[in-house]
């Protein structure tokens, strides 16, 4: 019983100080208690507690974005929140955003995103957002197409997920240089889809993926071929015959594979496609992205 009214005393102090001082000369949260401990302290009122806490950290935030942008307590808030509330999905949802794109703490939102991704139901129609957003952490902020790739194929794992994001993954494949595995994952998904329009686009988008990797076995090729004979052939036939292909790829778009004497280089009488994943570092994700509902009391 002492514990739990040490919940009110706590909430009193941090009015009392917001009041008193302003937001620059005191840091309100610098007595919190973990997470962890708070729990512990809560005595079965978790959710009220995190509702609070909630509460705060959304004023700290918005407060400090109107003057200084320090946010120096808002991983541990939401910390805070997550650890006594761990089913609540806005918290981590929040904080994956604006810890990376508002804070620039990129670790901080993983952690928090990866946490979210094991305490939040996968059945929460959002649940996909934390793969999504955690492929966008990898893919502009570490410039890691790889993971990127995989959280975001499973985010496509998701009916509630958009339907563009199967191209997407492709992309992020093709982009960290593995082909094969875009290859394998467009075939599935196109096995899987009933809608036809999407289907037609995932198999563009796999012809696409194919013919990269085609020109990557073929460039390997004609660089291996180079080592070993020190001059670049004029046909790709040479290459079969020298025993560095087992044959010439067809290009399922309907193209021609030849070398570019020019640029030494193996080319396709088709333009390749561009499968290069462009941002938009003028939109990125931020807190307006993220909807801050309010938790409705349950009815007795």
């Amino acid at each position: 019983m002492f514990l739990v009214l040490l919940i009110p005393i706590l909430f009193y102090l941090i009015e009392t100080l917001d009041e008193k001082y302003p937001v620059r000369e005191v840091e309100t949260f610098l007595y919190l208690p973990s997470g962890t401990f708070l729990k512990g302290a809560a005595l079965g009122y978790d959710e009220m507690l995190a509702d609070l806490l909630w509460i705060k950290a959304v004023g700290y935030f918005g407060g400090h974005s109107r003057t200084d942008r320090n946010y120096t307590w808002l991983a541990h808030l939401l910390d805070a929140v997550t650890t006594l509330d761990p089913l609540y999905q806005y918290p981590y949802e929040f904080g994956g955003v604006v810890l990376a794109a508002e804070v620039g703490d990129v670790d901080k939102s993983i952690a928090l995103l990866k946490k979210g991704m094991k305490n939040v139901s996968r059945d929460d129609p959002r649940y996909w957002y934390f793969p999504f957003f955690l492929a966008y952490d990898y893919m502009y902020h570490k410039n890691d197409y790889l993971t990127a790739a995989h959280y975001l194929e499973q985010a496509t794992k998701f009916p509630q997920s958009p339907s563009y994001l199967p191209q997407l993954v492709a992309r992020l494949y093709a982009n960290a240089d593995s082909p094969e595995v875009a290859v394998a994952f467009l075939q599935e998904m196109i096995k899987s889809t009933k809608k036809q329009a999407l289907k037609e686009r995932l198999i563009e988008r796999l012809h696409q993926v194919i013919h990269r990797a085609n020109l990557k076995l073929l460039n390997q090729g004609l660089d291996a071929f180079y080592l070993k004979f020190q001059y670049y052939p004029t046909a790709l036939e040479t290459l079969v015959k020298s025993g560095i292909i087992p044959g010439i790829p067809i290009d399922p778009r309907g193209g021609k594979y030849y070398i570019s004497m020019d640029h030494k280089t193996v080319t396709n009488t088709i333009p390749e496609a561009d499968l290069r994943v462009h941002i938009n570092e003028k939109k990125q994700p931020s807190a307006d992205d993220v909807p801050l509902p309010m938790r409705v009391p349950e009815q007795n």
